[in-house]
């Protein structure tokens, strides 16, 4: 007897007679060559009649090939019929994106239980040397060669070929033929799993950010499905990876990160997911924004040929400059400093101006500046703006919402967040939080709900004006 296994790794065979264990010696011989496994015997008799089963097994599992023998006592001195399985062992792959076609090939009168996945194209054999008058039977009915059940033969191979296997395809297939030696019944215990259905979909979308020029981004998402879904990601709609665009991923969180970013960088930002199953995508705003030199402020003041008339004294006001870290070593606010001094030191000083200076190249200047009038300058402010907001908003429920908006005013203005009508504020115990600082404002609500859908207005607000925008937000079911 002759069995062909394949599979890897290389699987252990294992041979046993009416359920017994059968090993090398005597009148039987077993050995491996050329990929089929080999049991021999020498000198039949009746008692060798019964149930061969070849086992093939590895890691990946086991696969059973049967033949019964029929020795007849009249026939002492016949030859045992040599037979052929071919097997091809079902190996399940979670990577693998395409559809299998699998195979399997038995030759006996009993039952070898296989699985298929619903939709799949599966081919059976049948080596069965000297056949005629072939029949596949389903279930009691024959199957007649069709499109979706096609007949087929190669040699001593009998096939059918099931195109689209579906859920009826279930229960006992048996390939039914006739030889010299009598009725030879190949039959298949098929049972056929619902199709899988695991599209990709997120557990944590990307979100929008606004950022300075020259800082760093990451861009992060969680993403789920099986077979593992492929990954794009898109920038304002088109496939743009730059030199300073990182791409990696850890396990199931996929993250784009964006070095030194420049305005060029600002634009929405898609993560495509696809699978066989289906696809999902989520889109997220970057803004960044460029880093602009605040105009120096500073107070001159005069001695005053008027300095015998002024009934109190003198004040002189030491006020530094505000820059950008771009033009100077320090980007914080220069402090105002207040100092009242007497009338009588006031008239001991030249008339160079008083400025105190945060850096020593403001105190150069500070120094060269002259008298230019009798009375203080007035100093530069600059009414409340809104410089940058976030695109509306579509995020899960039970997430957190991050609204993130950058503005600019002298003095700082107020900062008043409402939903719908309705003021939010820090001391309101709950899931809102509003965190702000000079130039940014943010409103984070934790575990967001569906009635927390709607427009979301920031409203700015100082003695030379103020500005307003309106995000609006709506919530998605998990």
């Amino acid at each position: 007897m002759t069995v062909k296994v394949t599979g890897e790794p290389k699987p252990v065979i294992s041979w046993t007679k009416d359920g017994r264990s059968v090993s090398q010696g005597g009148k039987y011989e077993i050995f491996e060559e050329h990929g089929s496994a080999h049991l021999e015997i020498y000198d039949s008799d009746v008692s060798d009649s019964g149930v061969y089963k070849c086992t093939a097994t590895n890691s990946a599992g086991s696969v059973t090939s049967s033949c019964t023998v029929t020795i007849k006592e009249s026939l002492k001195s016949a030859k045992v019929m040599e037979t052929k399985a071919e097997l091809t062992e079902q190996t399940v792959k979670k990577d693998i994106v395409h559809q299998e076609v699998q195979s399997f090939t038995e030759i006996k009168a009993s039952q070898t239980k296989v699985t298929f996945t619903e939709g799949q194209a599966v081919t059976l054999k049948a080596n069965i040397p000297g056949a005629s008058d072939v029949k596949w039977i389903l279930n009691g009915v024959e199957l007649a060669n069709s499109a979706d059940y096609r007949h087929g033969i190669s040699g001593n191979d009998h096939t059918l070929t099931i195109r689209n296997v579906r859920l009826r395809d279930s229960g006992i297939l048996t390939c039914e033929a006739k030889t010299e030696q009598g009725l030879i019944k190949c039959q298949f215990d098929t049972k056929i799993s619902e199709k899988r259905s695991d599209a990709p979909k997120f557990l944590e979308q990307p979100r929008s950010q606004n950022v300075n020029e020259g800082q760093d981004i990451i861009f992060s998402c969680e993403i789920t499905g099986d077979p593992t879904p492929e990954i794009e990601w898109l920038k304002d709609n088109s496939l743009s990876v730059t030199s300073n665009m990182k791409l990696s991923r850890s396990k199931n969180v996929y993250k784009l990160e964006i070095q030194n970013a420049t305005l060029e960088d600002s634009g929405k930002y898609t993560v495509k997911a696809k699978n066989q199953f289906g696809q999902c995508s989520a889109t997220a705003s970057l803004n960044v924004l460029t880093l602009v030199e605040e105009p120096m402020k500073m107070i001159v003041v005069e001695k005053s040929s008027y300095d015998a008339g002024l009934a109190g004294g003198y004040t002189a006001l030491h006020m530094a400059s505000s820059m950008q870290e771009a033009a100077f070593s320090s980007s914080s606010m220069a402090q105002v400093k207040l100092q009242s001094m007497s009338a009588a030191s006031m008239t001991s000083m030249t008339s160079e101006t008083m400025v105190a200076m945060s850096s020593s190249s403001m105190m150069e200047m500070s120094s060269r500046s002259h008298v230019v009038g009798s009375s203080i300058k007035s100093i530069s402010r600059v009414p409340p703006k809104i410089e940058s907001a976030p695109q509306d908003i579509s995020i899960e429920s039970g997430k957190v919402l991050t609204v993130a908006c950058a503005f600019t005013g002298d003095p700082v203005p107020s900062v008043e967040w409402s939903h719908s009508g309705r003021i939010l504020s820090n001391k309101e115990r709950g899931r809102f939080q509003i965190e702000t600082t000079e130039d940014v404002t943010t409103l984070i609500i934790s575990g967001i709900k569906e009635n927390d859908a709607g427009a979301y207005t920031l409203r700015l607000s100082n003695e030379l004006g103020s500005d307003s925008a309106t995000v609006n937000v709506s919530i998605r079911s998990m």
